[in-house]
């Protein structure tokens, strides 16, 4: 081999330097940044997170009704049904399906169901205050179709899931899963929506056009 083909291997290939470069400096400015400042002081840390939840869920065009008892709020959820005119909530949990059909509405998992689901209720991973989001992942039952899919996304929590910020709720996510995180998580804040056409806001364009969310109080 001649020291012009040695030369020739041995040197680096610049695009690629360039790109790991790019990455280096890129991972700089962002710890110079979130030095600059805490995440407390500028969104300050609530009081009381269930207030600062419902005022930042019906921000973003959602709604949040919060009740002192579980049978209040599986009445509210029939009396919801028959008076939106569901004749099938779409739920993968068999007792909250077993308890809407004790008071009258029909309600499961049937797949024939799914492509004309009129609503869903599922559970979440946690409720976020300071942004209005419902955590979910692909752990519960109902997976990350449903919650996609339905055009009315009724979710039902504990008060005891609220955390103050989106990093709260991402090292929760971490301690009760470890190293086998979800593969899929995401974020919900208020209904679906876009403005790619003259700015006009549309909501239901890539999922659910209405959130709902059911609060129980501790």
């Amino acid at each position: 081999m001649t020291n012009r083909m040695i030369m020739e291997k041995q040197k680096p290939d610049s695009s690629r330097e360039k790109i790991l470069q790019a990455v280096r400096n890129a991972q700089q400015r962002t710890a110079a940044v979130s030095s600059l400042y805490d995440v407390e002081a500028v969104y300050f840390h609530p009081d009381n997170l269930l207030d600062v939840f419902v005022k930042e869920v019906e921000a973003v065009a959602g709604q949040c009704l919060v009740f002192s008892s579980m049978e209040a709020m599986l009445d509210h959820l029939a009396e919801l049904a028959g008076r939106r005119g569901w004749d099938y909530l779409y739920t993968c949990d068999t007792e909250l399906a077993g308890q809407a059909t004790i008071r009258g509405i029909a309600a499961g998992n049937d797949p024939g169901r799914f492509e004309n689901m009129q609503a869903a209720v599922t559970s979440c991973e946690a409720l976020v205050a300071r942004t209005g989001s419902v955590v979910m992942s692909s752990v519960p039952a109902a997976g990350r179709q449903v919650y996609a899919y339905t055009p009315v996304h009724i979710v039902i929590a504990r008060e005891d899931q609220l955390v103050a910020y989106p990093e709260d709720a991402l090292r929760l996510l971490q301690a009760r899963y470890g190293n086998r995180l979800p593969s899929a998580m995401g974020f919900v804040t208020g209904p679906s929506r876009t403005a790619d056409i003259e700015k006009t806001l549309v909501l239901g364009a890539h999922g659910p056009k209405e959130l709902i969310i059911f609060v129980l109080k501790n």
